[in-house]
């Protein structure tokens, strides 16, 4: 059966244990008494230790290829967290018991649904004794983000099946020839008897910074953006109040996204913008600012024209909600535009992870060459992690939370945790908790805190059909969409999104 039901009333039902002292388990500890063994995609990262884990209980395994060095390790492939919990934190467990939760990262999206559905194995940090780990405290630094950790782990374990899966968008997306690796079955939703949508993930169009410039001037240009932003005569305001504000964010359609992504458009020059009467090229546009004595670190013509993407993997949870977004893919079968290949006139680069999407992206800029790529929200904020790129506006609309909220921005997919009915009461009773947990409101804003971009705030937004009312007007501490794709009963990424019946309200502006 789908699970569209609220778990409001499983979050009131918790109850308040009387606690022990609090203590971070080590592996000394003893063998863990639930195991959740979790592949696919980061988007419900943040919530695993706040949902489940006692306070105080908690240690955070990275796993490590060089083990000698435990201040090399990472989360970029498998991590997990080792802690107690108790029914203060999961409704209906008797006493307090030892928790691992074991996280799969690698093969994104698709592989963790696909281990769901069809039962495949696959390899995790196993528990905390078998994982080969050393106590180290340290921190790794990702997309801007630190990422503290108790162990460092030097060995994975194959042949584990999955306890549930997490995607960045809906089971039902994962069917058609880009949404699906090569040789592997398409996802059949209708198996898979537990299905949550947890929150909308807001995504957004990373360009290199110097395509974002070149956009940005043609923009000043053609009137579409305030001739304050740039001049070639007057010095260029790198900050968030002038270049970086939303004021000076440009933008590409919809249909514009659909071509260079399908590979159709392989070349900026086939952008022309009207300057003074005159239709000039996009890289005749860049030209033109450092001949008319513009600062050369902001803009200069790129080293080709070629189109140049960081695309995903193909079952890369972020992408597929791209294409079903904007490419109608594979919500229209065979009429979908099909996304580029590597090897053709674009110049696609499969990048396999949040990590390599940025060096992608940085790596492109850095040789001055234009590319696009698709990455989540949470990263790049304020430009922390130096990488070369920005997120543009679609459609007009920056990817902010409430551009989702007030039906203006397009990329945003409900990303959700599924399982299949062969676990166990614990390990059922623990994924619901997570489950009420992550699709609280109050939780999800509270993981939005510091995603403050110059352009406004982003991240996720709370779901209306998860049972949480919208306010008549934006208010980001009710991160609350009134869209739903889930209208017809069922979550469905191919669905244009509609004002939820159960609330009918939506702001108008």
């Amino acid at each position: 059966m789908i699970k569209t039901t609220p778990l409001k009333v499983l979050a009131a039902a918790v109850l308040v244990s009387g606690a022990e002292a609090a203590f971070a388990l080590t592996p000394a500890a003893g063998a863990p008494e639930i195991y959740l063994y979790l592949p696919g995609s980061q988007a419900n990262d943040r919530f695993f230790q706040p949902a489940l884990c006692v306070s105080g209980t908690e240690h955070v395994y990275f796993q490590n290829y060089t083990p000698a060095n435990p201040a090399a390790a990472t989360n970029n492939d498998y991590w997990a967290v080792y802690c107690n919990t108790d029914g203060s934190k999961v409704a209906g467990l008797t006493g307090t018991k030892r928790i691992w939760i074991s996280r799969r990262r690698i093969g994104a999206s698709y592989v963790g649904i696909e281990a769901t559905a069809n039962g495949t194995l696959l390899d995790y940090l196993q528990d905390p004794a078998s994982a080969n780990c050393t106590a180290h405290n340290g921190t790794f630094v990702s997309g801007g983000t630190s990422f503290p950790y108790n162990y460092s782990c030097g060995t994975v374990t194959g042949g584990i099946a999955a306890t549930a899966s997490i995607g960045d968008v809906t089971p039902d997306a994962f069917h058609g020839a880009d949404n699906v690796p090569e040789g592997k079955p398409e996802i059949d939703a209708s198996t898979i008897p537990n299905r949550y949508a947890i929150a909308g993930h807001v995504i957004g169009i990373p360009s290199t910074w110097k395509l974002r410039n070149a956009l940005q001037y043609a923009q000043v240009l053609n009137g579409n953006l305030p001739s304050t932003c740039v001049s070639p005569g007057t010095a260029v305001n790198y900050t968030s109040n002038g270049i970086e504000s939303l004021a000076c964010m440009p933008s590409l359609t919809k249909q514009q996204l659909a071509s260079l992504f399908s590979g159709g458009t392989s070349d900026w020059d086939a952008f022309n913008v009207n300057v003074g009467g005159t239709a000039t090229s996009l890289s005749a546009v860049a030209a033109r600012w450092v001949s008319l004595g513009g600062d050369p670190a902001y803009l200069t013509a790129p080293a080709d024209t070629q189109v140049h993407l960081c695309r995903r993997e193909n079952g890369a949870g972020q992408q597929v909600a791209m294409l079903a977004n904007i490419m109608q893919n594979p919500c229209l079968g065979a009429s979908s535009p099909a996304l580029a290949q590597p090897g053709g006139f674009t110049d696609a680069v499969l990048a396999t992870s949040l990590g390599a999407e940025d060096n992608c992206m940085t790596n492109f800029n850095a040789q001055n060459k234009w590319a696009l790529g698709i990455q989540t929200t949470e990263r790049n904020v304020n430009y922390a992690n130096k990488a070369g790129y920005r997120f543009i506006k679609i459609d007009g609309a920056p990817p902010t939370l409430e551009q989702v909220y007030l039906g203006r921005y397009p990329l945003w997919s409900e990303y959700g945790i599924q399982w299949m009915d062969n676990v166990t009461t614990d390990e059922r009773r623990a994924l619901l908790a997570l489950v009420a947990y992550a699709q609280n409101p109050v939780n999800v804003a509270a993981r939005n805190t510091n995603i403050n971009h110059s352009f406004g705030k982003a991240g996720y937004v709370a779901l209306s059909s998860n049972g949480y009312a919208p306010d008549p007007v934006w208010n980001p501490n009710n991160p609350v969409t009134p869209y739903t794709r889930a209208a017809s009963g069922a979550p469905d990424a191919c669905t244009v999104p509609v004002i939820n019946p159960d609330y009918a309200t939506v702001e108008l502006r």
